[in-house]
């Protein structure tokens, strides 16, 4: 026989109260979740008025340079229309991790064609292991940090650049840490950094460090709001250095990447 609870007034109405907030801060967690995907594809559209058009702009460079017999140009291109289409790609905003590394790969290709390969890409991870390929981050989540990496850590070094990017596997987690050798910052300088990235609400845009500490703070936000608050993105720094990003995310599996 079923046991009856008998609720007084008030605990019936605490627990409304507090269904009703759960409801409130789910509807606000999805909404802010629209925003921050919105901003990723509105800074990878603006200033194209045709994605499209790009893209076989892109592809008539292709051409023209392997008639030409110039490679290097080839393979920019290619690399520069694949990682536009990764960008601004809106059917999802959850990837495998081995889609985010080949973006990355693209991104770099591009960044040593535009650098005069300044800079070396290393990607450590145990490549037997078949989980972490097919772990769950969100898109775009590896970008904005080597771009700090390359447009911050390495603008007073000419050579001897090198960002690595090592997979680590723990039972039901994966870490990703990115790393430069780069000119690293101040504790100042790191503490500005982690207040745009750990800000309790987006930061206006031209009130943080930098745009891209903007970005980094999406990159953060998002992964918490998908996967919970106990993950995230964390960065440390010494001045003359470098500079190491760790993202820290359950291991997910999608079996279809």
């Amino acid at each position: 026989m079923k046991k009856i609870r008998i609720m007084t007034q008030d605990q019936l109405d605490q627990i409304i109260k507090q269904e009703v907030e759960n409801y409130s801060k789910k509807r606000h967690e999805d909404y802010e979740l629209t925003l921050l995907s919105k901003q990723i594809e509105m800074a990878t559209l603006q200033g194209q008025i045709n994605p499209h058009f790009l893209y076989n702009v892109l592809e008539c460079i292709r051409g023209q340079a392997l008639l030409c017999d110039v490679p290097q140009i080839a393979d920019t291109a290619e690399a520069l229309s694949k990682f536009f289409r990764y960008s601004i790609n809106i059917k999802r905003d959850i990837v495998t991790i081995k889609e985010e590394l080949e973006n990355i790969r693209n991104y770099i290709k591009i960044q040593q064609f535009r650098f005069s390969n300044r800079f070396s890409l290393d990607l450590i991870y145990d490549q037997t292991d078949i989980d972490i390929l097919f772990g769950q981050i969100p898109k775009l989540s590896l970008q904005p940090i080597i771009e700090n990496a390359i447009e911050h850590g390495f603008a007073q070094r000419s050579s001897d650049n090198c960002i690595c990017i090592e997979i680590l596997h723990t039972k039901k987690h994966l870490n990703i840490r990115i790393s430069d050798n780069g000119c690293g910052m101040n504790q100042e300088k790191l503490n500005k950094l982690k207040e745009t990235i750990y800000a309790a609400e987006m930061p206006a845009q031209g009130k943080s460090s930098s745009n891209n500490g903007i970005a980094l703070y999406n990159v953060n936000r998002r992964i918490q709001l998908y996967f919970g608050q106990e993950y995230g993105l964390s960065v440390s720094s010494i001045e003359n250095l470098g500079t190491d990003f760790e993202i820290y995310i359950p291991l997910k599996l999608d079996m279809l990447g």
